[in-house]
């Protein structure tokens, strides 16, 4: 009896050692690696005639953008409303200040025809806002008049379900960039985007059209240490 336990539990080590081979590294699962966007939605506070597309939140301003090119708005946005704001963070990454830009706002601006006149368009503005913590926050500067600043003003050529343009790039990917030199922060998680100049109707989709927030430098956050008692 012994000896045919014995040859059970040793078949049953083969079989068990032959299905861990077959599975093989693919179907193991790994660590996700942190994406250059924002992964939570803090505080959505809708302004007057806004609300298009919060049925969708979160989702609907995580990920990449989908933008619609500089003569047509892009429709994956949340409308804040006149005066409306939303706060979003990056959990698992977090922006640094690097060379250049650092993190790009995407609305869903456009140009009138042919398009080559970068002022003469549609443009619904915001202000943007960062901080580490959630709670001390810096803004940049920004002038509605010149739209220095603002996010809104640019077009949004980066659309991942339909061209390959690298939505971190700030040279290609159209957008608003913001450089965290300008207003001497290093490190940010948190950005509170409030609309400053709206338009639109009365069917929701006033104030600024929230498309995506990408990180141009961003890095993993440092694992935290438990604290001691």
């Amino acid at each position: 009896m012994n000896k045919l336990f014995c040859l059970l539990l040793t078949l049953l080590t083969i079989g068990q050692s032959l299905i861990a081979q077959l599975a093989g590294p693919a179907d193991i699962e790994h660590p996700k690696k942190p994406t250059p966007f924002i992964d939570r939605v803090v505080m959505f506070q809708r302004g007057s005639g806004g609300g298009n597309g919060e049925d969708k939140l979160p989702d609907i301003v995580l990920g990449p953008p989908q933008g619609g090119g500089r003569l047509e708005a892009g429709r994956d946005v949340l409308s804040l409303g006149e005066g409306g704001s939303i706060t979003v963070e990056f959990v698992d990454n977090e922006v640094f200040d690097g060379p250049g830009p650092d993190f790009i706002v995407f609305e869903n601006p456009f140009l009138a025809a042919p398009g080559n006149d970068p002022d003469f368009g549609f443009f619904e503005l915001a202000k943007v806002e960062v901080s580490f913590d959630g709670e001390t926050w810096t803004g940049f500067p920004y002038d509605t008049a010149s739209r220095k600043g603002c996010a809104g003003h640019h077009p949004v050529l980066a659309n991942a379900e339909k061209n390959e343009i690298d939505p971190t790039n700030p040279k290609i990917a159209g957008g608003d960039a913001f450089d965290l030199k300008e207003i001497g922060i290093k490190v940010v998680r948190f950005v509170r985007i409030t609309d400053v100049q709206s338009f639109g109707g009365d069917d929701g989709a006033a104030g600024f059209d929230l498309d995506a927030v990408t990180a141009v430098h961003s890095r993993p956050r440092p694992a935290e240490k438990p604290s001691k008692k």
